[in-house]
Formats: structure tokens, sequence, C-alpha cells
């Protein structure tokens, strides 16, 4: 079978199978993929904590500010460039889809030299600005670990970009092989560095590094293989029109994770106030519940394809008896997981600290998050479904706001009244807000974009 038939036969199972089997079947490498990324975010904490010190712990907490911004970047270019293809191979045009493949890694790479250099030149400021200052050791641990870091950036967009491009494009289980590759290497190293070498902090820095290098090669090999949409060197030259749709189709991405750094930076700041362990504490909780978040999230990316394609293609009906199945998979899991995560918190919590007054207050946080974790489901599909049928404003008015534009007056808001008590009631309440927002937007979008078939089919051609 050409690689041309097998895209054919890709499109035909996405817009014709079983929805329930077939977002299933896309989900599970996803949700590998997104638990091997939680365990290597968790990974790093793990091994430093090792090292009884609560300022390395925070520095990791404070670097990954950064870390979420590079993310941020990559996700952005993955997912503009992602979503255009996959409405493309929805609509069989496979030169186009070939086009924006190469644009979308040629503006990656462009941007990832580009932050390096200047983020060697602005370190210092860089480090005040994360909130890396709080104390001096705090400072020399957040250097040490930064420098390195800086030179993953442009490993990592690299490698953020062809990762989704592969998953939008209904390529899970290639964009899972190359994510798991750099991963595990990353993950195998960090105790070596760490604790072997006695690198302390920054052998979890370097560590990142080899992963991400070996990251990018792996996910380049996935490219023109199976199927899936090759990178060929004569597209590479970006244009104004595919620039455009990159930044517009990524734009929720982008806001979202971006916007997340900077409530990460002003959560660090703040809880800086009340001393090194509080900044740790928020360190801790915030990876530990991250893990069924990057569950619910891995299994909406199985959903994304389906949606981003049949939407494509003007199957309305198959994106709405998609988005419920999704929704009630998801929610179900999260009525499991929460008690869970209430009855482990404090061993969960003790597994990335060792000193008592973090784990206590990591794990506060962690049973006040409980409390509206099992509705989050209905917000995070909400976005992905408005992205995914071109309702880039919407999308990201919607996932800005759980972790930005509720998030932050709310820890100014808590911390004026509450003080400390402050820092372990914002995330919560900024949550169930946030869901509240996404049921309005939700259905609003839902009954205007999906409901009349007609309707939808000229709103595809006017995002396509």
């Amino acid at each position: 079978m050409s690689e041309e038939e097998k895209r054919e036969e890709r499109i035909r199972k996405l817009t014709t199978t079983e929805l329930f089997p077939l977002i299933v079947k896309m989900a599970i490498p996803s949700m590998i993929g997104m638990m091997v990324v939680t365990v290597y975010n968790m990974t790093d904490t793990f091994w430093v904590g090792k090292l009884d010190n609560e300022a390395y712990t925070a520095s990791v907490g404070v670097v990954f500010a950064f870390v979420s911004v590079i993310q941020a970047i990559g996700f952005w270019f993955g997912y503009g460039s992602g979503n255009y293809m996959s409405r493309m191979l929805g609509k069989k045009d496979y030169t186009e889809a070939e086009r924006m493949a190469a644009i979308g890694v040629s503006v990656a790479g462009i941007a990832g030299i580009l932050i390096m250099i200047c983020g060697f030149i602005f370190i210092n400021p860089l480090i005040e600005i994360l909130g890396g200052t709080t104390s001096q050791e705090l400072a020399e641990a957040t250097d040490s670990y930064l420098k390195i870091t800086i030179c993953t950036v442009p490993f990592m967009l690299f490698s953020n970009v062809i990762y989704n491009q592969l998953r939008l494009s209904g390529a899970a289980k290639s964009s899972m092989i190359g994510l798991l590759a750099g991963m595990l290497i990353n993950m195998v190293l960090d105790p070596v560095f760490i604790l072997i070498f006695d690198m302390g902090v920054a052998g979890a820095a370097y560590a990142s590094l080899a992963g991400q290098v070996a990251g990018c090669v792996m996910l380049y090999r996935q490219t023109g293989r199976n199927g899936n949409v090759a990178i060929i060197a004569k597209n590479l030259k970006p244009d104004l029109h595919h620039v455009k749709e990159i930044l517009a189709g990524g734009a929720p991405n982008f806001c979202r994770q971006g916007i997340t750094s900077i409530s990460s930076v002003v959560l660090n700041n703040i809880a800086g106030i009340y001393g090194v362990s509080v900044i740790a504490a928020v360190t801790v909780s915030q990876r530990v519940v991250y893990i069924a978040y990057a569950l619910v999230i891995g299994f909406g990316q199985g959903f994304q394809p389906v949606c981003a394609i049949n939407y494509g293609a003007g199957k309305r009906e198959r994106v709405r008896k998609a988005f419920k199945l999704t929704w009630l998979t998801v929610t179900i899991f999260l009525i499991v997981a929460t008690p869970l995560l209430l009855i482990f918190a404090d061993k969960l919590t003790g597994a990335f600290a060792t000193q008592q007054d973090v784990v206590e207050l990591a794990s506060k946080m962690l049973k006040a998050q409980c409390v509206v974790l099992p509705f989050m489901g209905y917000y995070i599909l909400s976005g992905m479904m408005l992205q995914n049928i071109g309702r880039f404003g919407l999308a990201t008015s919607v996932t800005i706001a759980e972790n930005g534009t509720v998030f932050i007056p709310v820890i100014f808001i808590c911390t004026y009244f509450w003080q400390m008590e402050g820092i372990v009631l914002a995330k919560p309440i900024a949550s169930a807000l946030s869901f509240v927002y996404s049921i309005v937007i939700g259905t609003y979008a839902w009954r205007k974009y999906l409901c009349e078939e007609k309707r939808a089919e000229v709103e595809v051609l006017k995002t396509v």
C-alpha cells in the first residue's frame, strides 16, 4: 500500500468507523504520552527532592515557569500547524498539509534559536522575574538549573511541533513513539546525574537536555512514514498566509500555557513572601494533581483529530456524538480518581519532599483542589472542541481562564483576605468559576456551530 493510500485509509477510518472504539484507539497513545510527560515533569522534582534541600525543590518549580513558556510556544506552533493540517487532510488536500508541516517546523527552529540567545543575555533579570531570588541559595540553584535548560529550547520547540502535527493528523501512535524515546532517556539519566554523579540540581537539567535531543531525532524519523505527512525541504520557507494560520490556530494553546506561566510567576512571588517552603509546597501539589489532569487531557487528545477531521469533512453529527462520549468517559474517570487523591494525598506529596512542613502544606493544597476536580472534564474538553472547529477566539477565552484571567485576580483577592491560607483556596475557587464560564461559552458554541448542518458547512468554508 502506498503512502497516499495509507493516508486515505486513515481519513476513511476517522470519518466512518464507530466512534467510541475509535476515540479510545486514538486516545490510548495520547494518554500514554501525557503520562510520560507528567512523569517526566515529576521526575526532576522527585529526584531533586532526595537531596533534602527545599531551595533545590523550589528551583525546579521556579524554572518550570520558564519551561511552561517554551512549551506554550511549541504548542502554539504545533497546534496551529497541526489543526490546519487536519482540516486539509479532511478535505484531502495533501499538498497543502505537507506545506504547512514544513513551515511549522521552520518557524519553531527560528524562534528556538532566538529565544536561546536572548535567554543567555538576560538570564539574571529572568531569574528575578521568575521568583527565584527569595533567598541566595534559591537564586544560585535556579541559576544552575536555568542555564542548561535554556540550551534545550530549540530542541523542545522542534519536538512539540512535530509531536502535535503527528497527533492532530491522526498518527497518535507515531507521536507517542517519538515522545517516549526522549522522556525515557531523561528519566533514566535523572538519578544518574543527580545522585550518582553528584551533579545536584544541574544534573536534572543535563538529563532533560539529553532527552530533548533524543526526542527530536525520534520524532523527525516518524514523519513521512506509515502515511504520516512528510516534512519536505523545499516547503520550509514560511509565507504570510501559513504563518497567520499557525498563529491563529495555535493561539488558544499558547495563551493557555503562556498565561499559566505568568500565573506561576505570580504565584511563586506571592508564595515567596511566606518562605521558600511555601514555593516548594506549591511545586509539589501542582505536580501531583496534574496526574489526573494529564489523563483527561490525553483522552481528550484522542477526541481532537476525530473532531477536527470530521468537522473538516462536514460531519457535524459525528463531532457532537464524539464530544458527548468523551465528556462522559473523562467525568467518570475523575469521579473515581478524586477520592483516591484525597485518601493518598499525604503519601503522594510525601514522595516529592522530605520536609514535614512542605508535605503538610502540599497535601492541604491537593485536597482543596479535589473539591472541584470531578467537574473539570467539561472545562478541558470544551476548549479543545472550540479550537478544533476553528472558533479560536472562544477557545482562547475558555482555555486561559482557570490558570490565568480568573486565577490571577483570585490569588490576589484570596491572599489579601486570608494571607497564606488564600494560596490554598485560590486554585479551587478559580477552577470552579472557570467551569461555570466554560458551560456558558460551550453551550453557546454548540447551538451556533454544531446544531445546524447547513450553517456549519458555511462556517467551515470561512475558517479554511
